[in-house]
């Protein structure tokens, strides 16, 4: 045991030993004079793709004119429609590059400067006997409708979610927060796909301290894979072994606003609808934006229910195996019989039939969502009716762990947070060969082990168990107990006359 504390203390050392790279300088190369250099430079650095179209265009001064882009990101139609056409009408120099400097584009004296803009889709234009060149705007844009995430419904409210590219995302979340203190940085990921991605907070209500973490962690990210959110979640995170999730992710563009007016900060990456929110706390993963738009006594008890079915898919299966193992004697008389005439010719151990049948339900749910909808519902229904009324009619599952695993599924399926899911379903295993093993004493000692690996969890440096370590009594009204929304408003204007009164 010794020796793997000291791993992980050993790890941390490396972790904040490890300086921070700096990107690779590419050589600049200048505009050349000679418009051939630059044209065999741009075609050399982009090692000839066939994709990458050259236009040659002569003005009405016999001036040449060349436009370089890449063909599946610019918008073609409009480069014939727009430029073409007007660049042909010119009659002299000064009207060319007022022309262009007019239209949506940018100057540059480094070539080099150009290429990681031509593979975003910009247009370069590159003319005779000048030393500098221009970058048109022609990004084609395809993204699909905004509509509600499949994952993430309400029942009331907004039905808008993330789609596939960022700035839609960015439109989104500004129309819900129209304030000057919204602040969007954007940082660029991936050594190879070279992946556009925008930090967003608003300035006075997130720590600043978490923002420059975030920052410095992103900065640390040298990778050659594609990246999206789940690449992002696991350099940022605390603790990597951690089964816990430490960061919420969501497409939903209300939450990520609510979240952003609590002072967390969000990452979107450019290609993923996923918004990760940071730092975050155990409890914020059993909150739902239909608690806010219902009334405030329904949306406690519902949060306070899925809190209980956490308890439920955690400990259940290990309870089950712990009374027929070794606590029959607490079942109540009149389930006795019942309950040993169900088990009794089961021909192995309680642990034995739940990993059975907890594997079975998991080939169940990967079955399900890797096929087509319409294929993936007949597999749930031969799944949960055909084989296990199988089992059971087979005598090798008993009835009982049946409803126990069926009332599991539906529990670990109550958390929002599917994050939240997947690490509820890893949970119950340790606790099911414990109670195999010592009953009702190694559930409580893998439940004691959790609670102190949670007291223990941060996330950007901030307790992942808070307001019950460090046990804060305002904050567990706030964040754990939703309050009626003229209580927290008559709060706050309690809170500003008193701060008015201070400083006066």
């Amino acid at each position: 045991m010794k020796s793997f504390f000291k791993a992980f203390e050993n790890q941390k050392k490396q972790k904040a030993d490890t300086k921070i790279l700096e990107p690779p300088e590419t050589p600049t190369f200048p505009v050349s004079f000679e418009i051939d250099t630059n044209r065999v430079y741009v075609k050399s650095t982009l090692h000839y793709t066939e994709d990458l179209v050259e236009k040659k265009v002569t003005t009405g001064h016999n001036k040449t004119v060349y436009f370089l882009y890449l063909e599946p990101l610019s918008d073609t139609k409009d480069m014939h429609e727009y430029f073409y056409s007007k660049l042909r009408k010119i009659r002299s120099d000064e009207n060319l590059h007022r022309t262009l400097s007019d239209m949506d584009s940018a100057r540059l004296v480094h070539l080099s400067d150009a290429i990681s803009e031509i593979l975003s889709g910009k247009s370069l234009v590159l003319i005779e006997n000048t030393d500098y060149c221009y970058l048109l705007s022609t990004t084609s844009v395809i993204h699909r409708d905004v509509g509600e995430p499949d994952n993430e419904q309400v029942i009331r409210g907004s039905h808008s979610g993330f789609v596939e590219n960022l700035s839609v995302n960015l439109q989104l979340v500004r129309n819900l927060i129209s304030h000057p203190s919204l602040v969007v940085k954007y940082t660029t990921l991936g050594e190879v796909s070279k992946t556009k991605s925008a930090v967003i907070y608003m300035d006075g209500r997130a720590d600043p301290i978490v923002v420059e973490e975030i920052h410095r962690r992103l900065k640390k990210i040298k990778v050659d894979k594609l990246m999206n959110s789940g690449i992002i979640e696991e350099y940022m995170e605390d603790n990597i072994y951690s089964l816990f999730p430490q960061f919420i992710t969501t497409e939903r563009a209300d939450r990520t606003a609510l979240n952003l007016i609590d002072g967390r900060v969000i990452i979107l990456t450019d290609g993923d609808p996923t918004a990760l929110v940071l730092p975050v706390t155990f409890f914020s993963f059993f909150q739902s934006t239909d608690d806010y738009n219902s009334r405030w006594v329904a949306g406690n008890f519902y949060r306070l229910i899925r809190v209980i079915s956490f308890l439920l898919a955690v400990t259940l299966p290990g309870i089950y195996i712990a009374i027929i193992t070794y606590h029959y004697e607490i079942i109540p008389f009149g389930m006795t019989f019942v309950i040993k005439d169900a088990v009794e010719h089961i021909p192995y151990p309680p642990l034995v039939e739940a990993l059975f049948m907890e594997l079975t339900l998991e080939l169940i749910r990967e079955a399900g969502i890797r096929l087509p909808t319409p294929i993936g519902q007949t597999i749930g229904i031969v799944g949960g009716l055909v084989i296990g009324d199988a089992v059971v009619n087979a005598g090798f599952i008993s009835s009982i762990m049946i409803i126990v695993v069926a009332l599991t599924a539906i529990s670990s399926f109550v958390v929002p947070v599917h994050e939240m899911s997947m690490a509820m379903r890893l949970l119950r295993y340790p606790i099911m060969i414990m109670a195999s093993l010592l009953g009702f004493v190694g559930i409580v000692f893998c439940l004691t082990v959790y609670l102190i690996h949670l007291c223990k969890l941060t996330s950007i440096g901030k307790p992942f168990f808070y307001p019950f370590a460090p046990f804060d009594w305002k904050g567990l009204m706030n964040r754990f107990v939703r309050l009626p929304h003229t209580v927290e408003v008559k709060n706050e204007q309690k809170e500003g006359k008193n701060n008015h009164s201070s400083s006066s």
